[in-house]
C-alpha cells in the first residue's frame, strides 16, 4: 500500500465523519482536503 492510498483513505475517514456530523458536503470536503468533484465521485461509487 502507497503512501498516497493512505493518506486518501484518512481523508475519506475525516470526509465521514463530517457527514455524520452534519456538515455540508461542500464544506466537509474542504475540511478533509478533497476537492468536490472527487468527494462526489467517491460517493456515487458507494451507493
Amino acid at each position: 500500500m502507497s503512501i498516497t492510498h493512505i493518506k486518501t483513505n484518512k481523508k475519506i475517514e475525516v470526509l465521514l465523519r463530517l457527514l455524520k456530523n452534519n456538515e455540508s458536503l461542500e464544506d466537509a470536503s474542504s475540511k478533509a482536503g478533497l476537492n468536490i468533484e472527487k468527494t462526489r465521485l467517491i460517493l456515487s461509487d458507494k451507493k
